[in-house]
C-alpha cells in the first residue's frame, strides 16, 4: 500500500468507529437541536481519537513497516491536537458554558466524565510538550522545557490515558439516553475491550522481551558511550543497517524506561552481538557510568527504514549525511556497506561541534583507502578545526566539495537534532531532491 494512503489508516479507523457509533446512536435518539448534535459528534469524535490514540501507541507492526514509526508518532501528535478542540466543544455545550465546569452537580455521569477529562488534560500536555518533536521543533525555548523535563514522570503521568479511556467508557454507560441503548454501549465495550486488550497483550510481550548482556563498554569520545552486548539465550535479533530498539536496562543502577537508540553494528559484521551509541544528554543518560559488564538489558524493537531491501539491493550512489550522534545509524549502514564489499558510490557527511566530538576517523580513513567509491567529509560547527571544513552543511559546503551532482543522482539518509533536519530538509527540497531518494531519521519521540 501507497505510504500516503497509508499516513490516513489512523485516522481512517477514527472514522470507521465514529460512523459506527454514531449510526448507533440514531437508532434510539435523535438530537433535538443542533447545539446536541454537535455534543454527541464531538464527545463521540473525541472517545474515538482517544482509542486511536491507544492502538498507536502499541506500534502495530504490521502498519510500522510500511508508515515508519516516526510518520505513526507524527500522525498521533496530530490527533492529540485534534482532541482538545473537540473535547472544549463537547464540554463546553455540556455544562453550557465553560464558566460552569466547577459547578458540581455529581451523578455517576459527571463524575466519570469528569475522571475521564482531567486525566485527559495530563496526558495531552505531557504528550504534546514532553514526549515528542513534531509539534515544538521549531520552538528552542520548547525543546529545551522537553530536554530538561524528567522524562519518566512524564512517562507515567501519559499511561493515564488508559484511565481516561477506561472512565469515559463508564461514562458512556451513564449518559441517560444512551441508558437502552445496546448497540452504542455494545459498541463502546467492544471497541475498548480490544484495544486495550491489544495493549495489555504488548505490555505482556515487553515484559517477555529476550534479555541481552552487556560484554563491552567503551567511550569513544567524552560524552559518548558504546555499548556491545549479546543475547543471554538463543539467537540474535535479526535486523537492518540503521535501524533501532527501544532499549530497558532491566537490572543497571539507571532507570528501566525504554528509550530509543540506533544499532551502530552492522547484521554482517557478527551474527551475535550488536552495538550502540548512547550520548549523555541529561535526565537517565547522565547515569551510563554506572552500567557495568554483565549487566542485561532488553531490545524491543527493531524499527525504521533507514535502509531499506530495495536500497540495499541497488547500486545507486548514496549519500550518508549525519549530525552530532545522528552518525549513529549512518555507522551501521556504512558498516554493512563494507561487510558486504559493495562498490557502490557512498559519501559519508558529518557535522561535528567540536574536535573532541570526533569519533572513529581512523575507521574512515581505513574505508576510503580501501574503497576507492567511498569518501568522508567532516565539518565542524563550533571551532574551527586544521585540516577540516568550518561552519555549516549547505549547497555551498556541497559545492565546495564537488558533491553536487548527488543532490539527483543519490539516497539520501539523514539523521541529526531537529535544527540540523530541518536545514537538510529545505537544501533537499531547494535542490530538488526527488522525495523518493530521501530517508530521514527523526526520532520525533
Amino acid at each position: 500500500m501507497n505510504s500516503k494512503v497509508l499516513k490516513w489508516f489512523f485516522p481512517g479507523v477514527t472514522l470507521v468507529m465514529f460512523l459506527t457509533f454514531f449510526f448507533a446512536l440514531l437508532t434510539t435518539y435523535v438530537p433535538p437541536n443542533l447545539s446536541e448534535l454537535l455534543s454527541n459528534v464531538t464527545g463521540t469524535l473525541s472517545f474515538c481519537i482517544m482509542l486511536t490514540l491507544v492502538l498507536i501507541s502499541v506500534r502495530p507492526k504490521g502498519v510500522e513497516k510500511r508508515l515508519g514509526l516516526t510518520h505513526m508518532y507524527e500522525i498521533h501528535a496530530w490527533m492529540a491536537m485534534v482532541l482538545p478542540l473537540t473535547l472544549l466543544i463537547h464540554v463546553f455545550i455540556r455544562w453550557s458554558g465553560l464558566e460552569n465546569i466547577l459547578d458540581f452537580d455529581l451523578t455517576t455521569a459527571s463524575i466519570w466524565g469528569y475522571v475521564g477529562l482531567l486525566s485527559l488534560i495530563v496526558v495531552m500536555l505531557t504528550g504534546i510538550f514532553v514526549l515528542s518533536d513534531t509539534l515544538i521543533n521549531k520552538s528552542k525555548k520548547l525543546l529545551n522545557f522537553k530536554a530538561n523535563a524528567n522524562r519518566n514522570m512524564h512517562l507515567w503521568l501519559h499511561r493515564l490515558a488508559i484511565i481516561s479511556v477506561i472512565a469515559i467508557h463508564f461514562h458512556v454507560y451513564n449518559v441517560w439516553y444512551l441508558a437502552e441503548n445496546v448497540a452504542y454501549k455494545g459498541l463502546a465495550t467492544f471497541y475498548t475491550v480490544v484495544i486495550l486488550g491489544w495493549y495489555a497483550v504488548y505490555k505482556i510481550g515487553i515484559a517477555r522481551l529476550p534479555k541481552y548482556e552487556i560484554v563491552n563498554i567503551s567511550k569513544p569520545s567524552e560524552r559518548i558511550h558504546e555499548f556491545k552486548f549479546q543475547p543471554v539465550k538463543g539467537k540474535r535479533m535479526d535486523f537492518d543497517a540503521g535501524q533501532y530498539g527501544f532499549f530497558r536496562f532491566v537490572d543497571s543502577k539507571v532507570d528501566s524506561e525504554a528509550h530509543p537508540f540506533s544499532f551502530a553494528s552492522a547484521p554482517s559484521e557478527d551474527s551475535n552481538t550488536m552495538t550502540v551509541m548512547i550520548q549523555e544528554d541529561g535526565d537517565f543518560t547522565s547515569t551510563l557510568d554506572q552500567v557495568k559488564v554483565g549487566d542485561q538489558l532488553t531490545i524491543e524493537g527493531p524499527y525504521g527504514d533507514f535502509y531499506t531491501e530495495d536500497i540495499r539491493d541497488s547500486n545507486q550512489p548514496m549519500v550518508l549525511y549525519s549530525g552530532g550522534i545522528g552518525v549513529t545509524p549512518s555507522l551501521s549502514v556504512l558498516r554493512e556497506e563494507v561487510a558486504r564489499n559493495s562498490n557502490r558510490r557512498i559519501i559519508f557527511i558529518w557535522g561535528v561541534g567540536f574536535e573532541n566530538q570526533l569519533m572513529y576517523y581512523s575507521e574512515f580513513e581505513k574505508f576510503a583507502a580501501e574503497f576507492p567509491n567511498f569518501s568522508h567529509h567532516i565539518i565542524f560547527s563550533n571551532e574551527e578545526v586544521e585540516g577540516f571544513a568550518y561552519g555549516f552543511v549547505d549547497k555551498d559546503y556541497i559545492q565546495s566539495e564537488g558533491l553536487e551532482e548527488y543532490f539527483q543522482s543519490a539516497t539520501w539518509h539523514i539523521c541529526g537534532p531537529p535544527p540540523m533536519l530541518n536545514a537538510a530538509k529545505k537544501m533537499l527540497e531547494d535542490n530538488s531532491v526527488p522525495e523518493e531518494h530521501v530517508r530521514i531519521e527523526e526520532f520525533a519521540f
